[in-house]
C-alpha cells in the first residue's frame, strides 16, 4: 500500500506567511506568484494544502482573527484590571502610528472595506471573526462592570459597539497617516467614557 508523498513544509508557517502577505497587500493585489514565493510552496502544494487563492484568503482571515483573539484573552487574563487590559489594547493599537514604513492596519477592516461589499464568503468570514473579537471585549467589559470599573449605566452591547466602532475609526485614521500626539487623548477619552464617574456613583447612592 502507498500513502503518497508526506508533505514537506509546515503548514502553520505557510499559512502565516500567505496571512501576512494577504495583510500586507490586500486581496486583489496579492498575485500568485506571490503566495508561492512567500510560503516557500509549489503551485501543486498550494492548490492540494489549502485550494485555489479564494479559499486560502478566507483561511487566512480566520487564522488571523483566532490568533487575535487568543493573544487579547491571554493579556485579559494577565492583566491586573479591566482598564488596564482596554488601556494596554489601545496603545498597542495607536503603536502603529510610529511606523515609518507600510501601515498594516487590521486585516479584518481592510477587508471588509475592499471585499465585503461583493463577495459574501468573505463577508461571512469578516463577520464572524469580527464577532469572535468582539466576544473578547464583552467579557472584558462584563467583568469590569462586576469590579466597578466599568460603568454599569450603559449597556454593555453598546459599550462593546463603540469600542468596536472607535477601534476601526482608529486603524483607518493611522493607515491615513495620523500622528501619535493626536491619538493619545482619543484613546484616554475612550477610557473615560466606558469608566465609572466616581462623583457620579457617590451622587446616585445618595
Amino acid at each position: 500500500m502507498t500513502y503518497g508523498r508526506p508533505r514537506e513544509f509546515d503548514i502553520d508557517r505557510a499559512l502565516e506567511a500567505a496571512t501576512q502577505q494577504f495583510w500586507l497587500t490586500g486581496y486583489e493585489a496579492t498575485s500568485l506568484h506571490n503566495l508561492l514565493q512567500k510560503m516557500s510552496l509549489s503551485k501543486s502544494s498550494l492548490y492540494q494544502t489549502f485550494g485555489n487563492k479564494h479559499e486560502l484568503f478566507v483561511r487566512c482571515l480566520d487564522h488571523y482573527q483566532q490568533t487575535m483573539v487568543n493573544v487579547l484573552n491571554e493579556q485579559l487574563n494577565k492583566s491586573a484590571s479591566i482598564k488596564q487590559f482596554l488601556s494596554d489594547f489601545l496603545e498597542d493599537v495607536i503603536s502603529e502610528a510610529k511606523t515609518r514604513g507600510i501601515r498594516k492596519g487590521c486585516f479584518l477592516v481592510n477587508t471588509a472595506n475592499e471585499l465585503s461589499q461583493r463577495d459574501t464568503g468573505i463577508a461571512e468570514a469578516v463577520s464572524t471573526g469580527t464577532a469572535n473579537v468582539a466576544n473578547v471585549f464583552r467579557c472584558a467589559i462584563q467583568r469590569g462592570k462586576e469590579q466597578q470599573e466599568i460603568s454599569s449605566t450603559l449597556p454593555t452591547e453598546s459599550l462593546v459597539d463603540y469600542l468596536m466602532i472607535s477601534v476601526s475609526g482608529l486603524r483607518t485614521m493611522i493607515k491615513a497617516g495620523a500622528e501619535i500626539k493626536s491619538l493619545k487623548p482619543v484613546i484616554n477619552l475612550m477610557i473615560h467614557t466606558i469608566s465609572i464617574d466616581k462623583s457620579d456613583e457617590r451622587h446616585a447612592s445618595l
